[in-house]
């Protein structure tokens, strides 16, 4: 890839991601995907990175795997996502279409994140995009994934999460990296960790730099559950690579 298109598409996330910062964080998200969002928890790793920094950010899921947004709007899978939608009060919702879906079939990304953008909006909620990563084997996908995220943003005026950029940044820094699953398209707790730090950086408009290595939860019986635990090297490199993404300091949160 180009300097010159690595320089456009900073530009463009950059714009995106301030029209998010200059807003308030999002108490309430509704993530909508499938196997990519529900990976290693991702919705709770990201409500842990605002808690550990005393934000309030509470989330909930409709995921199945391999799932399109076409899936998810016709209810199949037993999914109820346009119901959650229309009877929940969220202040966000995140779209996340089939991993192929921009490469395959775009034309469906576009209609039905336009759908859904259009029933989030009526609903007061706030749209954001999960624009994922290229498959470890074929990082040139990921132009034109990016492509065709930032061209639904622009239809229904949504915002934009950088996560496979910044997935291919860390990729380019640290080739040594484990973001995949050994199946070398689903994130590794490392790769679901960066995700998440990408997550913290466009909801709270903060630098995710010195936040937890490790994310905690509590079980219904009030026991500690460990949804991800990440060396020190591992975590700050992938804070600073969704800082640098963003467009945030290197920083660390004020406590």
């Amino acid at each position: 890839m180009t300097k010159a298109f690595h320089t456009t598409l900073l530009t463009v996330g950059f714009l995106l991601f301030s029209l998010s910062a200059s807003a308030q964080t999002p108490e309430k998200v509704l993530f909508i995907g499938n196997s990519y969002t529900y990976f290693w928890n991702l919705p709770h790793q990201v409500a842990a990175m605002a808690e550990s920094q005393k934000i309030n950010i509470t989330t909930r899921q409709s995921t199945s795997g391999g799932t399109s947004l076409a899936q998810h709007w016709r209810g199949e899978k037993k999914l109820q996502s346009l119901q959650l939608l229309r009877e929940g009060e969220y202040d966000a919702v995140v779209l996340q279409d089939f991993s192929m879906q921009a490469l395959n079939a775009p034309d469906t990304l576009l209609h039905y994140g336009q759908q859904f953008a259009n029933e989030a909006k009526a609903k007061g909620a706030r749209v954001f995009l999960y624009m994922t990563w290229a498959r470890a084997f074929d990082p040139y996908m990921q132009a034109t994934i990016t492509s065709k995220y930032e061209e639904l943003a622009r239809m229904c005026g949504a915002t934009v999460v950088p996560v496979g950029p910044a997935w291919e940044r860390a990729r380019s820094l640290r080739p040594d990296i484990e973001l995949y699953d050994p199946d070398q398209s689903h994130p590794s707790p490392t790769g679901t960790y960066l995700t998440a730090c990408v997550f913290y950086g466009v909801f709270t408009g903060q630098s995710p730099v010195g936040l937890p290595i490790r994310l905690l939860s509590t079980d219904h019986a009030g026991e500690k559950l460990y949804l991800n635990i990440q060396s020190k090297e591992d975590a700050l490199f992938c804070q600073k690579v969704a800082a640098d993404i963003l467009g945030l300091p290197f920083e660390s949160p004020e406590k």
